[in-house]
């Protein structure tokens, strides 16, 4: 299956060592319950796990930043149904013992979204102040770049728009992540 759809999470307070408490992810520092969400948002789908997505998640917290976790549907044996699931992979890919599908590599946001341009993906920031999403045109490899509850920052945003990333809105309020991820599955094939 190619691979047609991309989501690049900015987890601007995400952990990046196994250090947070997987039985508290919200309240244990860096949002890893976002983080978790937004890869079951991406990956999971009615038969199992779906092969033509993926989720970088570029974490820039503490310790030791960034380190960018990204989950290849179609190599994965089975998407993350809940977000001690996804946590835990999240673990195991920090301690090197990342699941099939799943790798850890100390890549920022900037090299994440150049690297997804190489690969022939157009870039797409979901921002309030975009286009309006249900009259944009969407190429065939298309990647979704969004922020955590902090947004991308400004140097973020400079990166994306030297890339020529074409701002889309999903409406006039911010949204949750994750429902940012799962109406942008639902309306884009």
């Amino acid at each position: 299956m190619i691979l047609r759809r991309s989501f690049i999470l900015k987890a601007s307070e995400g952990r990046t060592a196994p250090d947070f408490s997987i039985k508290s992810l919200a309240g244990s520092g860096g949002r890893m319950d976002l983080v978790c969400r937004c890869i079951i948002a991406a990956l999971l789908s009615p038969d199992g796990v779906d092969r033509g997505c993926r989720i970088t998640v570029v974490l820039e917290g503490p310790p030791n930043p960034p380190l960018s976790v990204e989950f290849d549907g179609a190599g994965m044996d089975r998407a993350p149904e809940g977000e001690v699931e996804a946590a835990e992979m999240l673990v195991a890919a920090m301690t090197g013992r990342a699941p099939r599908g799943v790798s850890a590599t100390r890549e920022g946001f900037e090299s994440a979204v150049r690297r997804h341009s190489r690969e022939g993906f157009s870039l797409y920031y979901l921002h309030e102040g975009g286009e309006d999403f249900a009259k944009a045109e969407f190429a065939k490899r298309a990647a979704f770049v969004l922020g955590d509850q902090k947004g991308i920052d400004p140097q973020g945003e400079r990166c994306l728009e030297s890339m020529g990333a074409k701002k889309i809105s999903l409406g006039p309020h911010p949204y949750l992540a994750s429902h940012c991820i799962t109406i942008v599955r639902g309306m884009v094939p």
